[in-house]
């Protein structure tokens, strides 16, 4: 009986997206009229539109703290988030936050790093408990720095099973899937791109674990969901657009967060493992 060679698809992306010559990224076109579709921002036009209002950065704690401070929480109170905490995740992670303008074109530059200023990660924040927010499948739009309200509804218990029954999905204020827009990455960088991306997600995750840590907020990402469902839950193809990423909120149960943490660092509150 012959023996089934062993096939790792991972382990033939990898290889076949290794960079073994110098060469020159495609250049693209900036003029305003040819080339930014890629950079174009999406929107859901006839949805109704929560405006939030533009944070400015808070004096404490500062980014060491946060670090310092930052650990995955499962533990929530189910109590709700303000609007005003939940605008400041959303804009401290993926918000416009500054400019380059070369001639007659102007690039928004946003808080968390992408390749090549492309940011081709959407985000789709499932709000459970949320004040002034119905809960819903929302979209935010990065330009206008508003949520889209896409669907109208109560979606932790699905996601709660398209997760794996992660138990923290069940006391959570706010759910947020990050999803890929592949082509606008891919255009400029290729099959490499694709390593790219998943980068920028985890650069824009980070943002979003340390704006929850400065807020006193618990947050905890999931790597592991039903793809087909998450994606059919916010309304992408799964193919031009696919969730690959996805972000837990809540407000921190009392004492959660202690385990696994040496004596010194539990001397803190609020510190948890991971």
């Amino acid at each position: 009986m012959r023996e089934e060679a062993s096939f790792s698809i991972s382990e033939v992306y990898h290889e076949n997206t290794k960079e073994r010559v110098r060469v020159a990224p495609l250049m693209l076109d900036l003029s305003p009229q040819r080339g930014m579709w890629y950079r174009a921002f999406k929107k859901y036009p006839h949805c109704c539109r929560v405006v939030l209002e533009k944070p400015s950065p808070l004096p404490s704690p500062g980014l060491e703290e946060a670090v310092f401070r930052r650990r995955s929480i499962r533990d929530y109170s189910g109590q709700p988030l303000s609007l005003d905490e939940f605008g400041r995740v959303l804009f401290f992670s993926g918000g416009i936050t500054g400019k380059i303008v070369s001639g007659d074109v102007t690039i928004p530059l946003r808080a968390s790093a992408s390749a090549g200023a492309l940011y081709p990660i959407e985000l789709y924040p499932v709000v459970v408990a949320v004040d002034s927010l119905e809960p819903g499948v929302y979209h935010y739009d990065v330009e206008g720095n508003a949520l889209e309200l896409l669907r109208p509804g109560h979606y932790r218990n699905h996601l709660f099973e398209d997760c794996h029954r992660q138990d923290m999905i069940l006391n959570a204020s706010a759910i947020i899937v990050m999803t890929a827009m592949f082509a606008r990455t891919k255009i400029k960088y290729g099959e490499r791109g694709y390593r790219y991306i998943l980068l920028d997600a985890g650069h824009l995750a980070q943002n979003i674990y340390l704006e929850c840590t400065a807020l006193g907020l618990g947050c905890a990402t999931v790597g592991g969901f039903m793809d087909d469902n998450v994606n059919r839950l916010i309304g992408v193809d799964g193919l031009q657009e696919s969730a690959v990423y996805i972000a837990v909120i809540g407000k921190t149960a009392p004492g959660a967060g202690r385990r696994g943490c040496s004596d010194a660092i539990c001397a803190e509150p609020g510190l948890p493992e991971g």
